[in-house]
């Protein structure tokens, strides 16, 4: 993520240790119960660069999200990286997941080809889907099941809930695409950054080349970014190379002067001072830390 303080997942009332954990990039994914109700209009606008899928099991939410959207029971709502929404009105219970893209493998791994039912959402797609009643009770079962293991550190764990959440995505996969609807041209070419940053992130990347891509002036791609989704075109450049930093540093044992390189960081000390601001520790730190054995 760019700096910033970890904020929670959306619509997400109680806080496991999981969620903790998944806040404090012990883990890349977490997944829990979820109780909302008030009568309010809700807070701010939020963005965050991980995604979002919630399962409405009983009652109704507002959510304005690519318009004003009503959350009712058995509907599921993606929300991408880096997407604006915010909560209305709720007496709504679920499920939710949240999970840093880089879970499935980051930019070279095949596992960027589940991400489908999300990534259509940011070319402009519906955000909710209605899956059938069979449909919903196989999401509500894995999502149960993940939420068990976000609580557990045991042998096997992590893989087990990568597991999981792949099982998921791939019912995601299943369900009919959504209905495209039309939305504000600023929203869209927000989105359209965002997209090309992700592909294109672990090249030579400035918010020049970004708005060249666009057909836009990079002071205008710059400020509707900003005002989209709260962070920079720099901010988004840096969260998807450390994304893929951590990636590396917990499946390879490639050395960090080497990841540094293959994340677009030619100087290995540069690479660790940005690290060390968006984590708090060092990557050699943050890999110990994280490919520790259960105790």
């Amino acid at each position: 993520m760019p700096p910033e303080p970890h904020s929670h997942p959306s619509h997400v009332a109680s806080e496991p240790w999981g969620q903790r954990d998944f806040e404090r990039g012990r883990f890349p994914l977490w997944a829990g119960r979820i109780q909302r109700r008030h009568q309010g209009r809700g807070g701010s606008s939020a963005t965050h660069s991980y995604a979002v899928v919630m399962l409405v099991t009983r009652g109704e939410s507002k959510i304005r999200h690519s318009g004003e959207l009503v959350l009712h029971a058995g509907d599921v709502h993606l929300i991408p990286p880096g997407d604006a929404h915010r909560s209305g009105p709720a007496d709504v219970e679920g499920w939710a997941l949240a999970f840093h893209p880089e879970v499935l493998g980051g930019a070279e791994g095949e596992g960027a080809s589940r991400l489908g039912p999300l990534l259509r959402v940011r070319q402009g797609c519906h955000p909710v889907l209605r899956p059938t009643l069979t449909q919903r009770r196989r999401l509500a079962r894995w999502m149960r099941l993940l939420a068990e293991e976000t609580t557990r550190n045991d042998r096997g764990s992590e893989e087990a809930r990568i597991s999981l959440l792949r099982l998921v995505l791939i019912e995601l996969e299943r369900i009919s695409a959504p209905t495209p609807v039309s939305e504000p041209p600023s929203v869209s070419l927000s989105r359209k950054a965002l997209t090309y940053i992700e592909a294109h992130c672990l090249e030579p990347l400035s918010l020049a080349k970004v708005a060249r891509e666009l057909g836009r002036s990079p002071a205008h791609v710059a400020g509707l970014v900003r005002q989209e989704t709260g962070r920079t075109v720099g901010e988004w450049i840096l969260e998807c190379r450390m994304a893929e930093a951590r990636r590396r540093l917990r499946g390879t044992d490639e050395r960090v002067d080497i990841i540094a390189e293959r994340v677009g960081y030619a100087d290995v000390t540069h690479f660790i001072r940005l690290f060390r601001r968006v984590h708090g520790v060092t990557p050699a730190a943050w890999r110990r830390r994280v490919t520790a054995p259960p105790a």
